[in-house]
Formats: C-alpha cells, structure tokens, sequence
C-alpha cells in the first residue's frame, strides 16, 4: 500500500469515523472513502490529505443518513496503462486482426 494513503487511514483512526474502505478507481486511481458523521473530522482529515499533495480530495454530504464521505485520490505508480494509443497501435501492428467474414486483416 502507498505511503499517502497509509498515513491518511492512520491519521483518520484518530477521529470518530464510521467506516474506512480503499480500492483501486477507474484509470489505476487508488481510492481511500472515509464514512464520518463529525464535520471536524472532515475538515482536519481533508486538510491532512491536501498537506501530503494526493491526487484529490472529495466530499460528499448525505443529507439523509446525515454523514460524510471523504474520497482521498491517489494515483497507482505501478498501473499498467493500456488505454494509449501508443500502446494500443503498437499491440495491433504486432498482432493484427483478422476479421473472420471476409478473411481480411484490419490494421
């Protein structure tokens, strides 16, 4: 796990949080979301993120459960990136397709 992302759940077990989950988000984006119902625990933990230079920092209110949801972003350093189109004009010309109706190759 990254370092950024260590030391916001370690800074964030200080408040009075409801619920901690981390995932990896579209693109390679890892995803710590932090449930709370203390806005002093928003402010002190979105501060904290932005002192350590992440990706983003997101709050969502739910103005029914009456709780908040802090994303903190970070991008992964070892994601392998396919969607280039680099990468992706490289992977054809090595491997073209053929296309199985008229037994032609698509570049």
């Amino acid at each position: 796990m990254q370092a950024e992302r260590k030391q916001i759940i370690r800074y964030s077990l200080d408040f009075d949080i409801d619920n901690i989950n981390t995932y990896a988000g579209y693109k390679g984006d890892l995803i710590v979301k932090i449930t709370t119902k203390d806005m002093h625990a928003v402010t002190a933990i979105r501060r904290f993120a932005h002192d350590l230079n992440i990706k983003e920092v997101v709050i969502k209110q739910n103005p029914h459960l009456l709780e908040y949801e802090i994303f903190c972003v970070t991008p992964d350093k070892e994601v392998y990136h396919l969607k280039t189109e680099n990468v992706l004009d490289e992977i054809h010309d090595k491997h073209p397709l053929k296309d199985v109706w008229d037994n032609s190759k698509r570049n």
